[in-house]
């Protein structure tokens, strides 16, 4: 089996380059993909003789079938706008993993779901740290409900870790930005940063954190038909106050065109302010039997890119080594939490669950 990793030079695809080249799980043969071949060749000859680096731009579509031959999946790692290379992909029968955070390209990639079963292939997206652990954690605890009632899902960001450029700029330009959440039988437009929600972080304690677009609460209300919510803060607690005044204030986004995205971007891409610590808590309210109870799980360690580099090559290899159904789905519809949050604790990665009967203060069977 061959696995292409397009944009496989970056943080996550290095890490998932990583991850597939030493696992006695993974393929015969990995292919890290980038615009820059130098780049790409370089991350490959860490790895052994069965890794190769090869030139590629998504832009250039006169390249697909070069690139994509004899390919039996791809993992991406790049952002797009639109779904000619999926497309490309499906229609020859490779599987397809996809690491964006972005609700509006999953939209566009569940129209494709016919294409899928035409070509034989599966596509898997939500696949990283939020969306991905997020949606299996999600879907694990409303499994133990007789009802949901509402997900709420906080995520804590180190500014200490360097983000990278592509995904500096897409958390600061959905800072301040509208979207829409659940609200009763409707939905109701929100501002990005701009409505508060307390977090129990259980190794960083109680934060503020605040309404952002991230695609699992879509992605949760759209296949579990339950309301979600989620909230981000930073780890550094000034600048989580500065950027929630400045979006509550509606300066947020004149301040960014004062300075401009671009050089922001740049800023925050190579700032070093706070750790390198992440965490992400999950919890689902609902009714067990007669019962109306919280349940909690949170994760916690240093660098999220890499969770998204592990959870990344853990359903890639699980793709390849078990029967899944053809068609376009999102992580937690066809593979179970248990196996990928295995790899995360051998990882060092420490998951910590909790239940509340609701009502009460009594927390019930805290556990590591």
């Amino acid at each position: 089996m061959t696995t292409l990793i397009v944009g496989g030079y970056g943080s996550v695809g290095h890490t998932i380059a990583e991850e597939l080249a030493t696992s006695s799980e993974g393929p015969d043969s990995v292919v890290v993909a980038g615009r820059d071949g130098t780049k790409a060749k370089a991350v490959a000859a860490e790895y052994g003789e069965h890794v190769s680096g090869v030139a590629f731009d998504l832009q250039e579509m006169d390249a697909y079938g070069r690139v994509l031959e004899d390919v039996d999946q791809v993992v991406m790692c790049v952002d797009q706008s639109g779904t000619v290379f999926v497309e490309a992909c499906l229609e020859r029968g490779i599987d397809y993993i996809d690491v964006t955070a972005s609700d509006e390209f999953f939209r566009k990639v569940e129209q494709l779901d016919d294409n899928a079963h035409d070509g034989g292939a599966t596509a898997v997206l939500s696949v990283g740290l939020a969306p991905g652990v997020t949606n299996l954690l999600a879907k694990r605890m409303a499994n133990q409900l007789s009802t949901v009632s509402e997900i709420r899902i906080g995520v804590l960001l180190s500014l200490g870790e360097a983000f990278g450029a592509a995904a500096s700029r897409w958390t600061l330009e959905r800072i301040g930005r509208e979207f829409t959440i659940p609200a009763g039988a409707g939905s109701r437009s929100v501002r990005g940063f701009a409505i508060p929600e307390a977090i129990e972080f259980p190794r960083y304690g109680r934060r503020r954190a605040y309404s952002f677009d991230f695609a699992d609460q879509h992605v949760l209300h759209r296949t579990l038909d339950v309301p979600a919510k989620t909230f981000l803060c930073f780890d550094s607690r000034a600048i989580t106050s500065a950027a929630y005044g400045l979006s509550r204030l509606g300066l947020y986004r004149h301040a960014v065109d004062a300075i401009g995205l671009d050089r922001l971007t740049e800023l925050v891409s190579t700032l070093s302010v706070g750790g390198d610590g992440f965490a992400v808590t999950v919890e689902v309210d609902g009714q067990q039997d007669s019962t109306a109870k919280t349940l909690m799980t949170a994760i916690d360690g240093r660098e999220q890119s890499r969770v998204t580099g592990i959870v990344a090559a853990t359903v890639a290899m699980t793709i390849h080594n078990t029967t899944v159904p053809d068609g376009v789905h999102h992580v937690h519809e066809i593979l179970d939490a248990e196996p990928i949050l295995d790899v995360l604790r051998e990882r060092g990665y420490r998951l910590t669950n909790s239940e509340r009967v609701r009502g009460t203060s009594e927390t019930l069977t805290p556990t590591l």
